[in-house]
């Protein structure tokens, strides 16, 4: 054999490899409730601007991590709870090529959110643990994975959020801390965190007529002459929860709030209550969401 065949084959045979190691790193492997699970995915920040590479696993690790910020008090069912419930909204979001926001997040698979709120620097042992117990552990409804609503705090009774998840009654979660908050913002920072047009001289007209659910979420508030959401005002101006009252006095506005999140799905404080009676992770997502199947 001569010379040049010899490295023509050498060159051939670390090609095939080269192209089987891209293959296996490219390729998702199978989890075992038989959906497909990357080994990597990319992450858009939009806050940093920036685009984050992590493994599969470390990424649903940080945003269990921003789900749960004192975590060294969570009980590990509790987590592994939570950990289940995100690994299936993170799969609902690959699946649909979304991540909320996703225009701008130049390619990537996600965009970090609050639905997927990414802290990789709050990642502790506790929490790898829980994203490597449910990496491969997810809900589906209908064989499909979904958006698993999580809260951190409820307002003391969820709002409904069918077909995925029930009303509940969570008293443990009234008098939980952070439950109850409260902020406050001149005129001008509404103005411009909200703009208006028609607004008037009188700053305690400028929010009338709240209109709430049964269960205290405030559905809309008018302002400027326009309906504003509960949700749309919680993300606007950075609020705790949907629950919000709002009041003008000494020349400020005050948004007060009941509960953390959305109100709606798993609280994270009431999984935390209900392991420390003993409840196992898959008990407390059949509380939460009873028409889904944990693959």
């Amino acid at each position: 054999m001569t010379k040049r065949r010899k490295i023509t084959i050498i060159t051939a045979a670390l090609a095939l490899a080269i192209a089987a190691a891209a293959v296996f790193f490219i390729f998702p492997r199978k989890s075992s409730s038989g959906s497909e699970t990357p080994s990597r995915i990319s992450v858009y920040d939009n806050a940093a601007g920036v685009i984050y590479t992590p493994s599969y696993e470390d990424f649903l690790a940080g945003c269990v991590a921003g789900l749960t910020p004192n975590n060294s008090e969570l009980d590990p069912e509790a987590m592994r709870a939570v950990a289940i419930a995100e690994n299936t909204r993170i799969k609902y979001f690959l699946a649909n090529k979304s991540g909320f926001g996703g225009i701008g997040d130049l390619g990537a698979d996600l965009t970090v959110s609050e639905y997927l709120p990414y802290s990789p620097e709050k990642v502790n042992e506790r929490v790898k643990k829980a994203a490597k117990e449910a990496a491969n552990a997810s809900l589906s409804f209908n064989g499909e994975p979904f958006i698993a609503p999580i809260c951190r705090i409820s307002a003391g009774r969820t709002e409904a959020l069918p077909p995925y998840s029930p009303s509940i009654g969570l008293p443990c979660d009234v008098d939980a801390p952070g439950c109850n908050g409260s902020s406050s913002f001149t005129p001008e920072a509404v103005r411009e965190a909200l703009g208006g047009g028609n607004l008037s001289y009188n700053f305690a007209e400028w929010f009338r007529d709240p209109v709430y659910t049964e269960n205290g979420t405030l559905r809309y508030i008018e302002f400027s002459g326009e309906r504003i959401t509960g949700d749309t005002l919680k993300k606007k101006l950075g609020l705790r929860s949907t629950a919000i009252s709002v009041d003008f006095r000494e020349d400020l506005f005050y948004f007060t709030t009941k509960g953390w999140g959305d109100n709606k799905g798993m609280s994270v404080n009431a999984a935390n209550y209900l392991a420390k009676k003993g409840k196992t992770a898959e008990e407390i997502l059949a509380i939460f969401y009873p028409e889904a199947v944990i693959n």
